[in-house]
């Protein structure tokens, strides 16, 4: 709380005003060079991500249905332009403190919708892909539903719930103070099971080969 108030309530100038605060001159420095170097090669790769997205996969292999272009270089030329021109939009606009919540938000669906389909990938060979794919979805959901209607701290910064249905959240405490990675990630996985067993397995030659340098054991 103490902090808060020194930061004026926004979250993300708590470390800058500690490092300020507390640091010395040269080390102020040290951080804010190497914060910068971070900051640019992920928002680069962030980009080039988000290129490759709109010219590669929506544009080649779902427009031109996989037929190869010269064009897919352009379009993804402007994924990166039109990814950067929208970054700097939200910077300008977006209230204090949301890059604290936005990483939280976006750590917290990766989590959710990854941890399953990796687990099952390492360590099960009975996942398919049905079931690889309700248990991501169920996940993503879970966890964005999560975030807009119940979890405190973000569904009244959101707002959305508030303007649907007048209140800020659709569930009381102790919910409201449950993160959701406690618990879309189970069902993630719970789903992701239950879908495995009931659907077309994937052929045990691709299997073996998958697994076939994990642990030295062979396929069942």
């Amino acid at each position: 709380n103490i902090a808060m108030v020194a930061a004026g309530g926004n979250i993300d100038k708590i470390i800058p005003l500690y490092i300020n605060s507390a640091m010395p001159t040269w080390f102020v420095y040290l951080f804010m060079l190497t914060l910068l170097s971070a900051a640019m090669s992920t928002s680069s790769s962030q980009f080039h991500a988000m290129g490759t997205a709109i010219g590669r996969d929506l544009f080649e292999k779902t427009l031109l249905k996989g037929k190869r272009t010269d064009l897919t270089v352009l379009a993804t030329r402007l994924g990166i332009t039109i990814g950067v021109i929208i970054a700097v939009i939200l910077a300008y606009n977006l209230p204090p403190g949301i890059v604290a919540i936005a990483t939280a938000m976006f750590f917290g669906l990766c989590a959710s919708t990854f941890l399953a389909v990796y687990g099952g990938a390492l360590f099960w060979r009975g996942m398919t892909k049905a079931g690889a794919i309700s248990g991501m979805l169920t996940g993503f959901f879970t966890t964005a539903l999560w975030f807009l209607f119940i979890h405190k701290k973000e569904a009244e910064a959101i707002g959305l719930c508030k303007a649907l249905f007048g209140v800020p959240t659709l569930l009381g405490r102790p919910w409201t103070v449950v993160d959701p990675v406690v618990v879309a990630p189970l069902l993630s996985i719970l789903v992701a099971v239950i879908v495995s067993l009931f659907t077309a397995k994937v052929p045990a030659g691709h299997v073996e080969k998958c697994f076939k340098y994990m642990g030295g054991r062979k396929a069942a």
